[in-house]
């Protein structure tokens, strides 16, 4: 959630169509070498580094220590994939409807879309699709990724008082 704060209010995402990557300075001798292009698709260097990053160091913590300090047996290692895995889509997709709320809640003064929750035009509708609630859209990946995250919740917990 505090990512998607900074991402919103400081970085000012590309993908708000405020910026769109480019410094609004009209000086014909402005220098545009630190305009960011995105990566991959709608991702920008910040969603790899430092957000990717962080959210992998924290979401796999259970399979870091058993890493370090063979602590876990084969299954439960296996289990703490999982969790780790759960934990990484899920704060994806908190990261993303934070990022939302942000701009439906205290939107930024410049942001043509302030006060709204996800539209279909917006990123996060695009690729996947959305369903239609009427004054806002649920992108059908949030109900994909639910699912995943239950999924992998489940196996992951599911007989965790068992010895292996």
């Amino acid at each position: 959630m505090s990512f998607a704060h900074l991402e919103y209010y400081y970085i000012k995402d590309p993908a708000l169509q405020i910026s769109n990557g480019r410094v609004e300075v009209n000086d014909a001798n402005f220098d545009r070498s630190r305009e960011t292009k995105p990566i991959i698709g709608n991702m920008y260097q910040y969603h790899l580094f430092p957000m990717l990053f962080i959210f992998i160091l924290i979401s796999f913590v259970a399979l870091w220590d058993d890493i370090a300090f063979k602590l876990l047996g084969r299954h439960k290692r296996i289990k703490a994939l999982m969790l780790g895995f759960a934990n990484l889509i899920a704060a994806i997709t908190i990261e993303d409807l934070a990022w939302f709320v942000n701009r439906a809640l205290v939107p930024l003064a410049d942001d043509p879309k302030g006060f709204q929750l996800m539209q279909f035009s917006d990123w996060t509708s695009m690729h996947l699709g959305a369903i239609d609630t009427g004054s806002f859209v649920i992108p059908n990946w949030y109900i994909v990724s639910l699912a995943l995250i239950t999924l992998l919740y489940y196996w992951a917990f599911r007989k965790h008082d068992e010895v292996y």
